[in-house]
């Protein structure tokens, strides 16, 4: 039996209303907080977003493992998973499917978090894959250009595993060049060190000359 709530995570209450089951393959769509994991946890970031009326589903720390589940899998994210079409009719792409399931990672577009720990993975994984999320990532790894349209909605239609730059027609940055295998594996635990590479180092916490945290994203400057 599925859960709404996953297993583990921590709860906190992101309103929204219940979405009734929709037709198509249930999808997973990744974003990121654009704040430092070695700063931020999951609970203040689930916090923030909540209050900015941009609660997702899930957020995940991948430093920590911290999981903040802030909406049931069978309600809508509150983060703009829209689009225009090309009669200017505004399309909302986050209540299509089965389920489409949003997760924010607290961590930075430019620094893929691929590229460092990825604690608590697997129990995320598990949890989408028993909705229905198979493991594929069927539009390629995100943070390259956006696909064309008739590209993005055959993989969209698949469903599976997407940056939030590839849901059809948005204009969103999306979570940076992943490793989509690596991520899929959920292959966690230290830094890959494979091939005589250096360990990646995750940044310290941020602070200005006063030892005071220096904002973790443009919003708040």
């Amino acid at each position: 039996m599925v859960k709404a709530w996953m297993p583990g995570a921590e709860r906190l209450d992101g309103g929204a209303t219940r979405t009734p089951p929709g037709a198509g393959a249930p999808r997973a769509v990744w974003t990121v907080t654009g704040s430092d994991p070695g700063s931020w946890s999951a609970q203040e970031e689930a916090r923030r977003l909540v209050g900015e009326g941009r609660a997702t589903h899930l957020v995940w720390n991948p430093l920590t493992g911290g999981t903040v589940q802030s909406l049931a899998a069978t309600r809508r994210c509150r983060l703009e998973l829209g689009s225009t079409d090309l009669y200017g009719q505004h399309l909302d792409h986050g209540h299509e499917g089965r389920v489409c399931l949003v997760v924010s990672v607290v961590a930075f577009r430019e620094t893929p978090f691929t590229d460092g720990p990825m604690h608590g993975l697997e129990p995320l994984l598990a949890w989408l894959e028993s909705w229905g999320v198979r493991r594929a990532w069927p539009a390629g790894p995100p943070g390259a250009d956006n696909p064309k349209p008739e590209e993005a909605a055959r993989a969209w239609a698949r469903g599976g595993h997407f940056g939030h730059d590839q849901v059809p027609g948005s204009s969103a940055k999306g979570p940076g060049r992943l490793d989509t295998a690596y991520l899929l594996s959920a292959a966690a635990g230290p830094a890959r060190t494979g091939g005589g590479a250096e360990p990646v180092l995750l940044p310290s916490p941020r602070t200005d000359p006063d030892h005071n945290p220096v904002p973790r994203c443009e919003h708040e400057r």
